[in-house]
Protein backbone atom coordinates (compact mmCIF):
# COMPACT_ATOMS: atom_id res chain seq x y z
CA UNK A 1 0.00 0.00 0.00
CA UNK A 2 1.16 3.59 -0.67
CA UNK A 3 0.86 5.94 2.02
CA UNK A 4 -0.03 9.63 2.04
CA UNK A 5 -0.10 12.40 4.19
CA UNK A 6 -2.33 15.05 4.50
CA UNK A 7 -2.10 18.05 6.16
CA UNK A 8 -4.87 20.41 6.75
CA UNK A 9 -4.51 24.01 8.04
CA UNK A 10 -7.33 24.43 10.82
CA UNK A 11 -7.17 27.69 12.11
CA UNK A 12 -10.78 29.23 11.80
CA UNK A 13 -9.09 31.79 8.51
CA UNK A 14 -6.61 30.80 6.20
CA UNK A 15 -7.36 27.29 5.86
CA UNK A 16 -5.64 25.04 3.19
CA UNK A 17 -4.73 22.09 2.37
CA UNK A 18 -1.55 19.81 1.07
CA UNK A 19 -0.57 16.48 -0.09
CA UNK A 20 2.46 14.62 0.65
CA UNK A 21 3.70 11.57 -0.79
CA UNK A 22 5.50 8.72 1.27
CA UNK A 23 8.60 9.81 -0.50
CA UNK A 24 8.22 13.20 1.11
CA UNK A 25 7.38 15.48 -2.10
CA UNK A 26 4.79 17.92 -2.04
CA UNK A 27 2.51 17.13 -4.72
CA UNK A 28 -0.13 19.54 -3.86
CA UNK A 29 -1.31 22.64 -1.74
CA UNK A 30 -4.27 25.32 -1.49
CA UNK A 31 -5.38 27.50 0.37
CA UNK A 32 -9.68 26.88 0.86
CA UNK A 33 -10.13 30.71 -0.22
CA UNK A 34 -9.21 30.08 -3.58
CA UNK A 35 -11.86 27.54 -4.55
CA UNK A 36 -14.71 29.22 -2.80
CA UNK A 37 -13.59 32.61 -4.00
CA UNK A 38 -14.19 33.92 -0.31
CA UNK A 39 -11.26 35.96 1.58
CA UNK A 40 -9.71 33.95 4.16
CA UNK A 41 -12.32 31.58 4.40
CA UNK A 42 -13.39 32.59 7.30
CA UNK A 43 -15.01 29.74 9.41
CA UNK A 44 -14.84 27.50 6.27
CA UNK A 45 -12.60 23.68 7.16
CA UNK A 46 -10.08 22.87 3.90
CA UNK A 47 -11.82 19.92 3.74
CA UNK A 48 -15.90 20.71 3.80
CA UNK A 49 -16.49 20.54 -0.04
CA UNK A 50 -16.13 17.66 -2.64
CA UNK A 51 -12.42 16.97 -2.51
CA UNK A 52 -13.00 13.67 -4.20
CA UNK A 53 -11.34 15.04 -7.65
CA UNK A 54 -7.99 16.61 -5.74
CA UNK A 55 -7.51 13.28 -4.06
CA UNK A 56 -8.06 10.87 -7.26
CA UNK A 57 -5.43 12.96 -9.34
CA UNK A 58 -2.93 12.88 -6.41
CA UNK A 59 -3.63 9.63 -4.69
CA UNK A 60 -3.26 5.94 -5.70
CA UNK A 61 -6.73 3.93 -4.84
CA UNK A 62 -6.75 2.22 -1.52
CA UNK A 63 -3.77 3.86 0.07
CA UNK A 64 -2.58 4.12 3.79
CA UNK A 65 -3.50 7.65 4.48
CA UNK A 66 -2.12 10.04 7.63
CA UNK A 67 -4.48 13.50 8.16
CA UNK A 68 -2.53 15.70 10.33
CA UNK A 69 -3.65 19.18 11.59
CA UNK A 70 -2.06 22.04 12.81
CA UNK A 71 -3.27 22.51 17.13
CA UNK A 72 -2.62 20.28 19.29
CA UNK A 73 -4.31 17.65 21.38
CA UNK A 74 -3.55 19.46 24.29
CA UNK A 75 -5.13 22.66 23.37
CA UNK A 76 -8.43 21.05 21.93
CA UNK A 77 -8.96 19.65 25.28
CA UNK A 78 -8.26 22.91 26.87
CA UNK A 79 -11.32 24.15 24.62
CA UNK A 80 -13.10 21.25 25.63
CA UNK A 81 -12.90 21.96 29.50
CA UNK A 82 -13.79 25.47 28.59
CA UNK A 83 -16.74 24.85 26.81
CA UNK A 84 -17.99 22.53 29.52
CA UNK A 85 -17.21 25.82 31.77
CA UNK A 86 -19.84 28.00 29.93
CA UNK A 87 -17.20 29.93 28.78
CA UNK A 88 -18.30 30.94 25.03
CA UNK A 89 -21.85 31.76 25.81
CA UNK A 90 -23.20 35.34 25.84
CA UNK A 91 -23.56 34.91 30.07
CA UNK A 92 -19.84 34.57 30.66
CA UNK A 93 -19.46 37.83 29.24
CA UNK A 94 -21.17 39.03 32.35
CA UNK A 95 -19.28 36.70 34.85
CA UNK A 96 -16.30 38.11 36.16
CA UNK A 97 -14.53 34.46 37.27
CA UNK A 98 -14.73 34.05 33.38
CA UNK A 99 -13.19 37.11 32.19
CA UNK A 100 -10.14 37.30 29.61
CA UNK A 101 -7.60 39.55 30.39
CA UNK A 102 -6.69 42.74 28.71
CA UNK A 103 -3.53 41.51 27.57
CA UNK A 104 -5.23 40.23 24.61
CA UNK A 105 -5.57 43.87 23.43
CA UNK A 106 -9.22 42.59 22.06
CA UNK A 107 -12.76 43.35 22.70
CA UNK A 108 -13.77 40.71 25.40
CA UNK A 109 -16.35 39.77 23.07
CA UNK A 110 -13.89 39.85 19.86
CA UNK A 111 -11.97 37.20 21.67
CA UNK A 112 -14.59 35.18 22.91
CA UNK A 113 -15.72 34.76 19.45
CA UNK A 114 -12.08 33.64 18.18
CA UNK A 115 -12.07 31.19 20.87
CA UNK A 116 -15.42 29.58 20.09
CA UNK A 117 -14.81 29.53 16.37
CA UNK A 118 -11.55 27.69 16.89
CA UNK A 119 -12.74 25.30 18.63
CA UNK A 120 -16.03 24.47 16.54
CA UNK A 121 -13.27 24.41 14.08
CA UNK A 122 -11.08 22.16 15.83
CA UNK A 123 -13.91 19.24 16.91
CA UNK A 124 -14.91 18.66 13.53
CA UNK A 125 -12.01 19.12 11.71
CA UNK A 126 -11.15 16.18 9.03
CA UNK A 127 -14.32 15.17 8.81
CA UNK A 128 -15.15 15.83 5.80
CA UNK A 129 -11.74 14.68 4.29
CA UNK A 130 -12.48 10.77 6.46
CA UNK A 131 -15.93 10.94 4.07
CA UNK A 132 -14.43 11.97 1.14
CA UNK A 133 -11.56 9.11 1.32
CA UNK A 134 -14.02 6.70 2.67
CA UNK A 135 -15.90 7.22 -0.31
CA UNK A 136 -13.08 7.53 -3.19
CA UNK A 137 -10.92 4.68 -1.39
CA UNK A 138 -13.36 2.52 0.62
CA UNK A 139 -10.28 0.25 1.47
CA UNK A 140 -7.97 2.98 2.60
CA UNK A 141 -6.78 3.16 6.11
CA UNK A 142 -6.58 6.27 7.55
CA UNK A 143 -4.66 7.52 11.00
CA UNK A 144 -5.52 11.35 12.18
CA UNK A 145 -2.38 13.11 14.29
CA UNK A 146 -2.51 16.88 15.69
CA UNK A 147 0.68 19.18 16.30
CA UNK A 148 1.35 22.27 18.09
CA UNK A 149 0.66 25.47 16.46
CA UNK A 150 3.93 26.61 16.56
CA UNK A 151 6.15 23.64 15.99
CA UNK A 152 3.86 23.17 12.95
CA UNK A 153 4.66 26.91 11.74
CA UNK A 154 8.53 26.11 12.12
CA UNK A 155 8.63 22.74 10.05
CA UNK A 156 7.15 24.37 7.25
CA UNK A 157 9.23 27.35 7.31
CA UNK A 158 12.10 25.62 7.66
CA UNK A 159 11.71 22.06 5.87
CA UNK A 160 11.22 24.37 2.84
CA UNK A 161 14.27 26.53 3.35
CA UNK A 162 17.44 26.24 1.24
CA UNK A 163 19.56 25.64 4.39
CA UNK A 164 20.77 22.61 6.52
CA UNK A 165 21.14 24.93 9.40
CA UNK A 166 19.10 27.95 10.29
CA UNK A 167 17.77 29.79 13.59
CA UNK A 168 13.78 29.86 13.06
CA UNK A 169 11.65 32.66 14.63
CA UNK A 170 7.98 32.23 14.88
CA UNK A 171 5.73 35.03 15.55
CA UNK A 172 2.00 35.14 15.11
CA UNK A 173 -0.92 36.82 16.84
CA UNK A 174 -1.76 33.38 19.04
CA UNK A 175 -0.64 29.69 19.15
CA UNK A 176 -1.42 27.75 22.38
CA UNK A 177 -0.66 30.72 24.67
CA UNK A 178 2.53 31.49 22.66
CA UNK A 179 3.83 34.43 20.44
CA UNK A 180 7.09 34.11 19.93
CA UNK A 181 9.10 31.02 19.50
CA UNK A 182 12.82 30.13 18.61
CA UNK A 183 14.00 26.54 17.08
CA UNK A 184 16.96 25.47 15.88
CA UNK A 185 16.73 23.76 12.83
CA UNK A 186 20.15 21.57 11.89
CA UNK A 187 20.46 18.61 9.97
CA UNK A 188 16.52 18.12 9.21
CA UNK A 189 15.56 18.00 12.43
CA UNK A 190 13.76 20.57 14.93
CA UNK A 191 14.73 21.55 18.13
CA UNK A 192 12.33 24.12 20.39
CA UNK A 193 15.12 26.68 22.05
CA UNK A 194 12.78 29.66 23.58
CA UNK A 195 9.37 30.76 23.82
CA UNK A 196 7.42 33.66 24.77
CA UNK A 197 4.27 32.41 26.86
CA UNK A 198 1.26 34.80 27.61
CA UNK A 199 -1.46 36.93 25.75
CA UNK A 200 1.60 39.17 24.61
CA UNK A 201 1.87 39.03 20.98
CA UNK A 202 3.01 41.17 18.38
CA UNK A 203 0.52 40.07 16.12
CA UNK A 204 -2.14 41.57 17.73
CA UNK A 205 -0.17 44.85 18.57
CA UNK A 206 -0.14 45.29 14.03
CA UNK A 207 -4.00 44.39 14.52
CA UNK A 208 -4.81 46.93 16.57
CA UNK A 209 -2.34 49.33 14.98
CA UNK A 210 -4.33 47.86 11.51
CA UNK A 211 -7.53 49.13 13.38
CA UNK A 212 -6.61 52.18 14.41
CA UNK A 213 -5.51 53.27 11.24
CA UNK A 214 -9.10 52.56 9.68
CA UNK A 215 -8.50 49.30 8.45
CA UNK A 216 -9.93 45.71 9.20
CA UNK A 217 -7.96 42.88 10.47
CA UNK A 218 -10.26 40.25 10.53
CA UNK A 219 -10.20 40.38 6.82
CA UNK A 220 -6.42 40.68 6.74
CA UNK A 221 -6.06 44.33 5.84
CA UNK A 222 -2.49 45.02 7.62
CA UNK A 223 -1.54 44.78 4.02
CA UNK A 224 -2.70 48.25 4.04
CA UNK A 225 -0.81 49.53 6.99
CA UNK A 226 2.19 48.28 5.23
CA UNK A 227 1.47 50.12 1.66
CA UNK A 228 0.26 53.46 3.47
CA UNK A 229 3.39 53.53 5.91
CA UNK A 230 5.84 55.07 3.65
CA UNK A 231 3.45 58.47 2.92
CA UNK A 232 3.76 59.26 6.58
CA UNK A 233 6.10 60.12 9.47
CA UNK A 234 6.99 59.63 13.19
CA UNK A 235 3.56 60.67 15.20
CA UNK A 236 5.62 61.57 18.42
CA UNK A 237 2.61 61.53 21.01
CA UNK A 238 1.39 58.00 19.45
CA UNK A 239 4.79 56.77 19.19
CA UNK A 240 5.01 56.97 22.91
CA UNK A 241 1.82 55.51 23.85
CA UNK A 242 2.94 52.61 21.46
CA UNK A 243 6.34 52.18 23.39
CA UNK A 244 4.22 52.60 26.74
CA UNK A 245 2.01 49.92 25.65
CA UNK A 246 4.47 46.95 24.04
CA UNK A 247 7.94 46.42 25.30
CA UNK A 248 10.47 43.64 24.30
CA UNK A 249 12.91 43.19 27.66
CA UNK A 250 14.75 39.94 28.65
CA UNK A 251 13.13 37.45 26.35
CA UNK A 252 9.86 38.68 26.77
CA UNK A 253 7.23 40.89 25.32
CA UNK A 254 6.45 43.20 28.14
CA UNK A 255 2.74 44.73 28.46
CA UNK A 256 1.97 47.55 31.56
CA UNK A 257 -0.54 45.96 34.17
CA UNK A 258 -4.42 45.72 32.52
CA UNK A 259 -5.59 49.36 34.55
CA UNK A 260 -2.81 50.79 32.56
CA UNK A 261 -3.39 48.80 29.41
CA UNK A 262 -7.06 50.36 29.70
CA UNK A 263 -6.13 54.02 30.05
CA UNK A 264 -3.30 53.35 26.70
CA UNK A 265 -6.27 52.09 24.94
CA UNK A 266 -8.55 54.64 25.33
CA UNK A 267 -5.58 57.54 24.59
CA UNK A 268 -4.40 55.66 21.63
CA UNK A 269 -8.68 55.29 20.26
CA UNK A 270 -8.68 58.82 20.37
CA UNK A 271 -6.43 58.74 17.03
CA UNK A 272 -8.24 56.45 15.54
CA UNK A 273 -9.06 57.55 11.84
CA UNK A 274 -12.41 58.08 11.55
CA UNK A 275 -14.69 55.70 9.73
CA UNK A 276 -15.52 58.37 7.06
CA UNK A 277 -12.90 60.07 6.46
CA UNK A 278 -9.76 59.47 4.00
CA UNK A 279 -7.22 56.70 4.47
CA UNK A 280 -4.70 59.40 3.93
CA UNK A 281 -5.26 60.89 7.24
CA UNK A 282 -3.64 57.43 8.51
CA UNK A 283 -0.64 57.68 6.86
CA UNK A 284 1.34 59.08 9.88
CA UNK A 285 -0.31 56.98 12.16
CA UNK A 286 0.43 53.65 9.83
CA UNK A 287 4.24 55.01 9.74
CA UNK A 288 4.45 54.96 13.30
CA UNK A 289 2.90 51.34 13.88
CA UNK A 290 5.25 49.94 11.62
CA UNK A 291 8.22 51.64 13.10
CA UNK A 292 7.50 50.32 16.55
CA UNK A 293 6.68 47.13 15.10
CA UNK A 294 10.17 46.76 13.74
CA UNK A 295 11.73 48.21 16.65
CA UNK A 296 10.51 45.73 19.00
CA UNK A 297 11.68 42.64 16.25
CA UNK A 298 14.91 44.42 15.78
CA UNK A 299 15.13 44.07 19.80
CA UNK A 300 13.75 40.11 19.72
CA UNK A 301 16.40 39.37 16.71
CA UNK A 302 19.24 40.58 19.06
CA UNK A 303 18.59 38.28 21.43
CA UNK A 304 18.76 35.39 19.09
CA UNK A 305 21.80 36.49 17.25
CA UNK A 306 23.38 36.45 20.66
CA UNK A 307 22.71 32.83 20.96
CA UNK A 308 25.11 31.59 18.08
CA UNK A 309 22.21 29.45 17.14
CA UNK A 310 23.36 30.16 12.96
CA UNK A 311 24.04 32.53 10.60
CA UNK A 312 20.74 32.05 8.67
CA UNK A 313 17.60 33.36 10.17
CA UNK A 314 14.22 31.86 9.18
CA UNK A 315 10.61 33.58 9.93
CA UNK A 316 7.60 32.19 10.03
CA UNK A 317 4.35 32.70 11.44
CA UNK A 318 1.56 36.24 10.68
CA UNK A 319 3.70 38.57 11.16
CA UNK A 320 6.90 37.14 8.70
CA UNK A 321 3.81 38.54 5.92
CA UNK A 322 5.62 41.93 7.18
CA UNK A 323 7.69 42.44 3.88
CA UNK A 324 8.50 46.09 4.70
CA UNK A 325 10.73 44.84 8.00
CA UNK A 326 11.83 41.49 6.20
CA UNK A 327 13.77 43.55 3.52
CA UNK A 328 15.51 45.23 6.46
CA UNK A 329 16.97 42.37 8.67
CA UNK A 330 19.86 41.39 6.65
CA UNK A 331 20.90 45.28 6.47
CA UNK A 332 20.26 45.93 10.53
CA UNK A 333 21.32 42.53 11.74
CA UNK A 334 24.26 40.33 12.17
CA UNK A 335 22.36 37.57 9.97
CA UNK A 336 23.90 36.42 6.29
CA UNK A 337 20.82 35.25 4.95
CA UNK A 338 16.87 35.93 5.60
CA UNK A 339 14.10 32.89 4.49
CA UNK A 340 10.69 33.22 4.42
CA UNK A 341 8.16 31.53 2.71
CA UNK A 342 5.77 31.52 0.38
CA UNK A 343 2.77 31.09 3.13
CA UNK A 344 3.85 31.98 6.55
CA UNK A 345 0.43 32.55 7.60
CA UNK A 346 -1.46 30.06 8.72
CA UNK A 347 -2.27 28.86 5.46
CA UNK A 348 1.39 27.09 5.49
CA UNK A 349 0.60 24.79 8.55
CA UNK A 350 -0.97 22.58 5.88
CA UNK A 351 1.92 22.32 4.32
CA UNK A 352 3.82 21.86 8.13
CA UNK A 353 1.43 19.52 9.55
CA UNK A 354 2.11 17.54 6.45
CA UNK A 355 5.92 17.42 6.74
CA UNK A 356 5.57 16.76 10.33
CA UNK A 357 3.76 13.48 10.29
CA UNK A 358 5.74 11.89 7.32
CA UNK A 359 9.02 13.19 9.84
CA UNK A 360 6.83 11.41 12.72
CA UNK A 361 6.91 7.76 10.39
CA UNK A 362 10.08 8.56 8.54
CA UNK A 363 12.35 9.79 10.88
CA UNK A 364 16.12 8.83 9.01
CA UNK A 365 14.66 10.61 6.21
CA UNK A 366 15.21 14.05 4.65
CA UNK A 367 12.62 16.51 3.49
CA UNK A 368 14.60 19.75 3.79
CA UNK A 369 17.64 21.15 2.18
CA UNK A 370 16.21 21.59 -1.39
CA UNK A 371 17.85 24.38 -2.82
CA UNK A 372 14.25 26.02 -4.21
CA UNK A 373 10.82 24.99 -2.51
CA UNK A 374 8.60 25.06 -5.25
CA UNK A 375 5.24 27.42 -4.47
CA UNK A 376 3.79 26.35 -7.83
CA UNK A 377 1.54 23.68 -5.99
CA UNK A 378 -2.22 24.66 -6.39
CA UNK A 379 -4.64 23.76 -9.03
CA UNK A 380 -4.38 24.22 -12.95
CA UNK A 381 -6.60 25.23 -15.86
CA UNK A 382 -6.63 22.55 -18.57
CA UNK A 383 -6.48 22.86 -22.27
CA UNK A 384 -9.15 21.13 -22.61
CA UNK A 385 -11.55 23.31 -20.79
CA UNK A 386 -9.90 26.20 -22.54
CA UNK A 387 -11.12 24.05 -26.13
CA UNK A 388 -14.37 23.68 -24.76
CA UNK A 389 -14.43 27.81 -24.29
CA UNK A 390 -13.39 28.82 -27.92
CA UNK A 391 -15.76 26.04 -29.49
CA UNK A 392 -18.78 27.17 -27.19
CA UNK A 393 -18.11 30.10 -25.31
CA UNK A 394 -18.96 32.56 -28.42
CA UNK A 395 -15.97 34.45 -27.31
CA UNK A 396 -14.68 36.92 -29.90
CA UNK A 397 -10.63 37.59 -30.79
CA UNK A 398 -9.13 34.35 -29.16
CA UNK A 399 -5.99 32.77 -30.78
CA UNK A 400 -3.72 30.07 -29.72
CA UNK A 401 -0.19 30.96 -29.83
CA UNK A 402 1.83 27.80 -28.62
CA UNK A 403 5.04 29.35 -30.55
CA UNK A 404 5.11 33.08 -30.03
CA UNK A 405 3.07 33.87 -26.60
CA UNK A 406 5.13 35.46 -24.45
CA UNK A 407 6.67 37.57 -27.52
CA UNK A 408 3.81 38.62 -28.39
CA UNK A 409 2.07 38.90 -24.83
CA UNK A 410 5.70 41.13 -24.40
CA UNK A 411 4.84 43.14 -27.12
CA UNK A 412 1.58 43.87 -25.88
CA UNK A 413 2.64 44.97 -22.09
CA UNK A 414 4.90 47.33 -24.52
CA UNK A 415 2.28 49.05 -25.80
CA UNK A 416 0.94 49.78 -22.46
CA UNK A 417 -1.65 47.12 -22.49
CA UNK A 418 -2.79 45.62 -18.83
CA UNK A 419 -2.40 41.53 -18.82
CA UNK A 420 -4.09 39.11 -17.14
CA UNK A 421 -1.17 35.95 -17.55
CA UNK A 422 -2.34 32.39 -15.86
CA UNK A 423 0.02 29.59 -16.24
CA UNK A 424 0.53 26.22 -15.20
CA UNK A 425 -0.25 25.54 -11.63
CA UNK A 426 -1.35 28.44 -8.97
CA UNK A 427 1.03 30.12 -6.42
CA UNK A 428 0.22 28.25 -2.43
CA UNK A 429 0.49 31.79 -0.51
CA UNK A 430 -1.01 35.51 -0.43
CA UNK A 431 1.02 36.67 -3.19
CA UNK A 432 0.91 36.43 -7.04
CA UNK A 433 4.20 34.97 -8.57
CA UNK A 434 3.72 34.93 -11.79
CA UNK A 435 0.63 32.05 -12.52
CA UNK A 436 -2.12 33.95 -11.33
CA UNK A 437 -0.99 37.46 -11.95
CA UNK A 438 -2.06 40.96 -13.78
CA UNK A 439 1.48 42.28 -15.35
CA UNK A 440 2.21 45.60 -17.08
CA UNK A 441 4.62 48.09 -17.93
CA UNK A 442 6.23 49.41 -15.31
CA UNK A 443 7.51 52.79 -16.71
CA UNK A 444 4.68 54.97 -17.15
CA UNK A 445 3.99 57.19 -13.90
CA UNK A 446 0.49 56.75 -14.73
CA UNK A 447 0.24 52.83 -14.17
CA UNK A 448 -0.06 52.71 -10.92
CA UNK A 449 -2.88 54.77 -11.01
CA UNK A 450 -4.72 52.79 -13.82
CA UNK A 451 -4.33 49.80 -12.26
CA UNK A 452 -5.75 51.03 -9.12
CA UNK A 453 -8.81 52.61 -10.33
CA UNK A 454 -9.63 50.47 -13.53
CA UNK A 455 -8.87 47.06 -12.32
CA UNK A 456 -8.15 46.58 -8.57
CA UNK A 457 -10.89 49.01 -7.60
CA UNK A 458 -8.23 49.62 -4.67
CA UNK A 459 -6.78 52.78 -2.62
CA UNK A 460 -4.26 54.96 -4.93
CA UNK A 461 -1.63 54.63 -2.10
CA UNK A 462 -1.42 51.00 -2.74
CA UNK A 463 2.27 49.58 -4.59
CA UNK A 464 2.66 47.20 -7.18
CA UNK A 465 5.93 44.91 -7.14
CA UNK A 466 7.96 44.58 -9.57
CA UNK A 467 9.50 40.95 -10.63
CA UNK A 468 13.15 40.88 -11.93
CA UNK A 469 15.29 38.80 -13.78
CA UNK A 470 17.88 37.60 -11.36
CA UNK A 471 20.84 38.18 -12.83
CA UNK A 472 19.79 42.36 -13.14
CA UNK A 473 19.17 41.83 -9.66
CA UNK A 474 22.57 44.17 -8.43
CA UNK A 475 21.77 46.32 -10.83
CA UNK A 476 18.19 47.63 -9.73
CA UNK A 477 18.49 47.32 -6.40
CA UNK A 478 20.92 48.07 -3.52
CA UNK A 479 22.17 45.10 -1.33
CA UNK A 480 20.52 42.80 -3.39
CA UNK A 481 19.32 39.86 -2.11
CA UNK A 482 17.25 36.53 -3.97
CA UNK A 483 13.49 37.24 -3.16
CA UNK A 484 11.88 34.83 -4.86
CA UNK A 485 8.54 34.74 -3.11
CA UNK A 486 8.28 38.48 -3.04
CA UNK A 487 8.70 38.56 0.69
CA UNK A 488 10.91 41.43 1.52
CA UNK A 489 11.25 45.23 0.23
CA UNK A 490 14.14 46.35 -0.99
CA UNK A 491 16.03 49.80 -2.01
CA UNK A 492 16.13 50.73 -5.39
CA UNK A 493 19.19 52.03 -7.11
CA UNK A 494 19.33 55.95 -7.65
CA UNK A 495 20.03 55.82 -11.08
CA UNK A 496 17.31 52.83 -12.37
CA UNK A 497 14.00 54.68 -10.62
CA UNK A 498 13.61 56.78 -13.13
CA UNK A 499 12.99 53.94 -15.90
CA UNK A 500 10.09 52.00 -13.88
CA UNK A 501 8.15 54.74 -12.09
CA UNK A 502 5.32 52.00 -11.24
CA UNK A 503 6.94 50.04 -9.22
CA UNK A 504 9.04 52.26 -7.34
CA UNK A 505 7.00 53.20 -3.67
CA UNK A 506 7.07 56.66 -2.06
CA UNK A 507 10.16 55.45 0.11
CA UNK A 508 12.21 54.18 -3.22
CA UNK A 509 11.52 50.29 -2.11
CA UNK A 510 9.57 47.75 -4.23
CA UNK A 511 8.64 44.75 -2.67
CA UNK A 512 10.11 42.29 -5.55
CA UNK A 513 10.33 38.99 -6.61
CA UNK A 514 13.31 37.30 -8.36
CA UNK A 515 12.75 35.67 -11.35
CA UNK A 516 14.80 32.91 -12.48
CA UNK A 517 14.65 30.53 -15.77
CA UNK A 518 14.57 27.30 -13.29
CA UNK A 519 12.46 28.43 -11.13
CA UNK A 520 9.83 29.21 -13.32
CA UNK A 521 10.50 28.99 -16.93
CA UNK A 522 7.42 30.97 -18.52
CA UNK A 523 7.42 33.72 -16.77
CA UNK A 524 11.45 34.27 -16.75
CA UNK A 525 10.58 34.02 -20.89
CA UNK A 526 8.23 36.46 -20.74
CA UNK A 527 9.87 38.98 -18.81
CA UNK A 528 13.22 38.00 -21.21
CA UNK A 529 10.75 39.02 -24.20
CA UNK A 530 10.00 42.22 -22.53
CA UNK A 531 13.45 43.27 -21.89
CA UNK A 532 14.25 43.00 -25.50
CA UNK A 533 11.95 45.08 -26.67
CA UNK A 534 12.17 47.48 -24.05
CA UNK A 535 15.76 47.19 -22.12
CA UNK A 536 13.64 46.91 -18.95
CA UNK A 537 14.12 43.60 -17.36
CA UNK A 538 11.12 43.44 -15.02
CA UNK A 539 7.52 43.78 -15.19
CA UNK A 540 4.98 45.52 -12.98
CA UNK A 541 3.64 42.15 -11.29
CA UNK A 542 0.05 41.72 -8.94
CA UNK A 543 -2.21 39.41 -7.86
CA UNK A 544 -5.40 38.41 -10.36
CA UNK A 545 -7.87 39.90 -8.08
CA UNK A 546 -10.19 42.46 -7.42
CA UNK A 547 -10.23 44.61 -3.73
CA UNK A 548 -11.57 42.03 -1.56
CA UNK A 549 -11.48 39.14 -3.33
CA UNK A 550 -8.98 36.02 -3.79
CA UNK A 551 -7.13 35.55 -6.31
CA UNK A 552 -9.20 33.80 -9.01
CA UNK A 553 -8.89 30.24 -9.19
CA UNK A 554 -11.16 28.62 -12.24
CA UNK A 555 -11.34 29.65 -15.84
CA UNK A 556 -14.51 31.26 -14.97
CA UNK A 557 -13.01 33.35 -13.04
CA UNK A 558 -10.64 34.70 -15.18
CA UNK A 559 -12.93 35.21 -17.66
CA UNK A 560 -15.28 37.10 -15.46
CA UNK A 561 -13.17 39.23 -14.37
CA UNK A 562 -11.33 40.05 -17.50
CA UNK A 563 -14.88 41.31 -18.89
CA UNK A 564 -15.76 43.17 -16.06
CA UNK A 565 -12.67 45.42 -14.88
CA UNK A 566 -10.56 47.59 -17.33
CA UNK A 567 -7.85 44.52 -18.22
CA UNK A 568 -7.07 44.55 -21.93
CA UNK A 569 -5.57 40.94 -22.81
CA UNK A 570 -6.17 37.47 -21.10
CA UNK A 571 -3.41 34.88 -21.30
CA UNK A 572 -4.69 31.52 -20.54
CA UNK A 573 -1.48 28.94 -21.15
CA UNK A 574 -1.05 29.59 -24.40
CA UNK A 575 -3.96 31.42 -25.65
CA UNK A 576 -4.42 34.88 -26.47
CA UNK A 577 -7.70 36.45 -25.25
CA UNK A 578 -8.30 40.65 -26.62
CA UNK A 579 -11.31 42.74 -25.78
CA UNK A 580 -12.69 44.34 -29.37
Amino acid sequence: MKKYYIGLSSTFHDSALAIMDGEGKILFAEATERRLQYKRALNCPPDNFDIGPILKKYCNQDSEFVVATSWSEEYLQLLNRLEKMNFFSEESLKNPLLQVPSKFLFPKAAFYTFLKLQHQFLKTVGTGLFLNLQKQFPLSTVTFKKYEHHLTHAAYASYTSPYTDGACLIMDGFGEAKSISLYHYNDDQLKQLWFHKGPESLGWFYELVTTLCGFDWFTGEEWKVMGLAPYGKINQAFYVLLKELCQYKNGKLKYPDEKKIQELILKLEAYKRPKDSSPWTAADLAFTGQFVFSEIVLEVLKDVESLNVSKNLIIGGGCGLNSSFNGTVIEKTGFDNLFVPSAPADDGNAIGAAMLAFKEYNPAKIIGRKPFFSPYLGSSISDETLKRLVQMGKIKNVRHLPLTIHTETAKKLAEGKLVAWVQGRAEFGPRSLGNRSIIADPRPENMKDIINSKVKFREEFRPFAPSILHEFGEEYFEYYQETPYMERTLVFREGVKVKIHAVVHANHTGRLQTVKKEWNPSYYKLIKAFYDITGVPLVLNTSLNIMGKPIIHSLEDAIGMFYTTGLDVLIVNDYIIEKD
